[in-house]
């Protein structure tokens, strides 16, 4: 699903129109009751698993429609994990999402993912929902990392992918 209608001028920008569109369809599905945090977790895995066979292992070349639609259901699924785990409404959890991945990417700056763009992105949420399955094997979290950070990983990882398939994720920041 490539956003087009607004085209952003900063990094900002492009941040908060992919969360936007993210909240609208998290709200959508989370106010239809979509499903089961188990349910939510399979419907990641197994979109994910589509995304690294379009990535790694088709030899053709990638929809970047179709990628760009997997990515953003990982993301609004995410969303709503988040949501959920923190006990906030999808929209706060948004606004949370949207402060992260801004500040995070002032720490970072282009470089960490403009090396490998898609395929390191496609690494680093394989990380995070590994972490996922993981933790949800034990009570409580391990060595720190709350399920909630895990869902919010997941979140902005997919943001950022996004950004990065609509030409975005090279935008400058807005000045502080």
């Amino acid at each position: 699903m490539t956003i087009t209608k607004n085209i952003p001028q900063t990094w900002n920008e492009a941040a908060e129109i992919v969360i936007s569109k993210m909240m609208l369809n998290a709200n959508s599905c989370y106010i239809a009751g979509f499903t089961s945090t188990e349910e939510r977790q399979e419907f990641i895995l197994e979109t994910f698993e589509n995304v690294v066979e379009q990535v790694f292992q088709n030899k053709t070349p990638q929809d970047e429609q179709s990628i760009n639609f997997k990515w953003t259901a990982i993301a609004w699924s995410g969303l709503i994990g988040y949501a959920n785990e923190t006990k906030v409404s999808v929209d706060e959890a948004g606004m949370h999402l949207l402060k992260t991945v801004i500040g995070k990417q002032r720490m970072y700056g282009h470089g960490n993912i403009s090396r490998f763009g898609v395929p390191g992105l496609v690494i680093r949420l394989n990380d995070k929902l590994e972490r996922l399955k993981n933790i949800q094997k034990h009570d409580g979290p391990v060595l720190f990392e709350p399920l909630n950070d895990t869902w919010l990983d997941i979140c902005g990882y997919s943001v950022i992918a996004i950004m990065w398939l609509n030409g975005w994720f090279m935008l400058e920041l807005d000045a502080i």
